[in-house]
């Protein structure tokens, strides 16, 4: 400490950016380098410099209105159960601006032999609804007598083993669809739904974990202790939430608290490392110094950015992390009821083994009113991901006769839409296949091996905004201990 209170930290960090060596530099300016950039400010007092390579920050977090319809380049909408995220969005003002989605978005459907089938809510409703066969609810009953599997499998071979092939096929393919827009066949259990693998270790059984963890609500209750809030008898629960005028509203106002430490259009070919600093070299010529380096950025991505620095196997791991593509077709229409078919309710999703060309539809303006005019339906209709992504080399007329087409199947009817927009992203979603966790260890340890070099983002240990923002605020502290 010096005289005044200021760890030397803090002091040294001042002087140095003065003479040219900024103490944190974040390459990416998505939710998780913004996020990391805000923490590393608040937490240690490290003053951070942002560069995104794209003209704007946020990512893939962007909102358009069209004619006063809310379309959402990325994320809907994030749960309220992850206290970092309402900790930003309180330390961001924004808590007044939360709207949470309607309560008719507990209706969820999955498409069951060509029919939507509403997603049952309680054991009684699951025994008689139509969502599986009788005898696929059967084999899920026998759950708690199945033994336990191997420390990595694949989601479906780890659902197929606990609850049969019938509910694999469609309630967690449906749920990966949901999620990952992936492959259940390909991705490891244990990097993408860690909570399953917890509960299969600690309790043996999916229903006898959900069991304790009721009991444990039971007793804090009886004991006048408050259970973790949105949490349920299969953990953490939520209700899904965004922004009065969209998810943009968080990424603008976490660049706007940066102001000038933000820079846009400013891509990053390099890090190497010159004595005891690092030197992050942007395609304009620049070359930066800084004490820090965060590299938030898709895995692909930093695996070329960092190729000088980080040992081969590590880079190697970086550029075997894969992404699907994604397309998202927003449709309006000007009445209430344009399909047979009720849009009330958050949506429906496509289990792969309906052969179906989309992914999923979401009711938007069901789900936040605010979202469309007053009596005027909203949806979202995902497409591609691990099991079509070369429909994004469609034309935008295709792909949205291809979405009228899907529609009109499912929902009945193919009503004119008075809004179209097609959005795409060739890098959409990572996949954590198996392997992930090996490959984690090999950036991780390579990076370790330099003090203040942080390899991040949604590529490595959560593909959600919950995750990016967790993960954001445990690398700003572990940052703010680099010497």
């Amino acid at each position: 400490m010096t005289g005044s209170g200021v760890p030397e930290d803090n002091v040294r960090d001042s002087r140095e950016r003065k003479a040219g060596v900024e103490e944190l530099v974040v390459v990416g300016g998505g939710i998780s380098g913004l996020a990391l950039a805000h923490y590393a400010r608040r937490l240690a007092g490290i003053e951070p410099l942002v560069l995104e390579a794209d003209t704007r920050p946020g990512g893939k977090v962007q909102t358009e209105w069209i004619d006063g319809c809310c379309c959402e380049w990325g994320p809907q909408g994030f749960l309220d159960n992850v206290p970092e995220t309402l900790e930003l969005v309180d330390q961001l003002g924004l808590t007044g601006e939360l709207v949470r989605a309607d309560a008719a978005s507990a209706d969820r459907f999955i498409v069951r032999d060509g029919e939507l089938r509403r997603v049952p809510l309680s054991p009684p409703a699951f025994l008689t609804s139509s969502i599986l066969t009788l005898g696929g609810r059967m084999r899920v009953l026998l759950e708690p007598f199945q033994p336990r599997g191997p420390e990595e499998e694949t989601v479906f071979a780890f659902a197929a083993r606990r609850i049969g092939r019938e509910a694999a096929e469609v309630l967690v393919d449906a749920m990966v669809t949901g999620v990952y827009a992936g492959d259940s066949t390909r991705l490891s259990l244990p990097s993408t739904f860690p909570r399953m693998r917890e509960m299969e270790a600690t309790h043996g059984s999916l229903v006898k974990a959900m069991l304790a963890k009721l009991k444990e609500r039971r007793r804090q209750r009886a004991a006048g202790e408050a259970p973790p809030s949105g949490a349920g008898p299969a953990g953490p629960g939520g209700t899904l939430t965004t922004f009065r005028l969209g998810m943009q509203q968080l990424t603008d106002v976490l660049a706007a608290s940066l102001a000038a430490r933000v820079r846009v259009g400013c891509p990053v070919d390099a890090v190497g490392r010159d004595g005891d600093a690092f030197v992050v070299q942007v395609r304009s010529g620049e070359a930066i110094r800084a004490r820090r380096v965060a590299v938030a950025v898709p895995p692909a991505v930093a695996a070329g950015i960092l190729e000088g620095l980080l040992d081969p196997p590590a880079v190697e791991a970086l550029r075997a992390i894969p992404a699907v593509r994604v397309a998202v077709v927003m449709t309006a229409y000007r009445e209430p009821r344009p399909f047979a078919h009720s849009c009330r309710g958050f949506g429906f999703l496509v289990p792969g083994r309906e052969r179906r060309r989309i992914l999923g539809t979401i009711f938007c303006d069901a789900t936040f009113p605010g979202q469309a005019p007053k009596g005027t339906t909203l949806l979202r209709t995902l497409l591609g991901g691990a099991r079509a992504g070369e429909l994004l080399d469609l034309a935008d007329r295709d792909l949205v006769e291809l979405v009228r087409r899907e529609l009109a199947g499912l929902l009945g009817g193919d009503p004119v839409p008075s809004l179209i927009h097609v959005i795409r992203h060739d890098y959409a979603i990572p996949q954590y296949t198996l392997g992930h966790r090996e490959r984690l260890r090999a950036i991780d340890e390579a990076a370790g091996r330099f003090a203040g070099l942080l390899v991040t983002g949604n590529g490595l240990r959560g593909v959600a905004l919950n995750a990016c923002v967790s993960e954001a605020r445990r690398a700003a502290a572990a940052l703010a201990a680099t010497a």
